[in-house]
């Protein structure tokens, strides 16, 4: 069984069987992939008409497997890549399944597996609208932060991210990065997936944004559609010496990139307790539940 390392000439295969079924968890999404496989094995293999792609940690000693993608037989994968993981000693996990996924592996490889819920994985949905205008009791504060800001700075403007600015917005970018006096090993390995999602962003299918002032960059955003009516917000970045930056380029974003998608997927918290609360703010509609198949020993 060969497992291929994920690349970004990897794009289109990976992409035509994500695209075979409605997928809304971000995990298996190329950008993501793409941009954290520097920090941790990526990897796929093409088996039974299905695509598997296969994860391991640096500080896991086993790897795992995402729910197989495309329309073959997918029990049959599964059961392929389970006697590959034991007959090389290794512990078989099926993470990030999706409610329909747990479903199915439950139906079709019933008493197998022990499966739970992991919360610090779940994605946060929002309404498109919601976030661009703001309106409501709930988003009360997140609308007077970006009055605030737009009251500070009238004169902003919002350009999209292309090949000719990818480089400026990266350059940005280090200067804060290497200003932040608590960098962490996440944050290292998030770099490394934003230079080089900014320096192949003609050959990604992201959009981006960028907020200047006074013709300086004061914040970015990395996107990409992830099925017919939602996108996933990858990455956001900004300068925090400019008030309600983060509320701004939130919304300019969407305004102006993604305003006909009715979904925003703003991704997981990972158990973070000041990133879970700040998700919570902006009022999630409901979240993408993902769960983790252990097999039973």
């Amino acid at each position: 069984m060969q497992f291929l390392p994920i690349n970004i000439y990897s794009k289109d295969i990976v992409k035509s069987f994500f695209d075979m079924q409605r997928i809304e968890a971000s995990d298996m999404l190329f950008g993501n992939l793409y941009i954290w496989h520097f920090s941790r094995d990526i990897s796929y293999a093409i088996l039974n008409d299905c695509l598997v792609i296969k994860t391991k940690f640096p500080n896991e000693k086993y790897p795992f497997i995402f729910y197989p993608l495309g329309l073959g037989d997918r029990q049959k994968t599964i059961k392929d890549v389970m006697d590959y993981f034991l007959s090389n000693n290794m512990k078989f996990a099926i993470k990030s399944l999706e409610p329909y996924q747990k479903y199915e592996l439950e139906k079709n490889m019933p008493n197998i597996f022990d499966i739970s819920p992991n919360r610090d994985r779940f994605d946060y949905i929002y309404n498109v609208s919601d976030l661009i205008n703001l309106n409501g009791r709930k988003l009360h504060s997140k609308k007077n932060h970006l009055n605030k800001f737009l009251n500070l700075y009238p004169n902003f403007v919002y350009e999209r991210i292309d090949s000719s600015n990818a480089i400026d917005v990266f350059e940005s970018y280090v200067e804060w990065f290497n200003k932040n006096p608590n960098i962490t090993d996440g944050l290292r390995n998030e770099f490394v997936g934003i230079e080089s999602a900014l320096r192949n962003f003609n050959l990604l299918d992201m959009k981006g944004g960028v907020i200047k002032i006074d013709n300086k960059i004061a914040a970015f955003t990395l996107g990409e559609q992830i099925n017919s009516n939602s996108v996933v917000i990858h990455i956001e970045k900004a300068n925090t010496f400019y008030e309600g930056i983060y509320q701004a380029i939130n919304q300019q974003f969407l305004c102006n990139e993604w305003n006909k998608m009715e979904f925003v997927n703003r991704e997981e918290d990972l158990g973070i307790e000041g990133l879970r609360r700040a998700k919570m703010t902006y009022n999630p509609i409901r979240f993408v539940e993902k769960f983790e198949a252990v097999l039973k020993e």
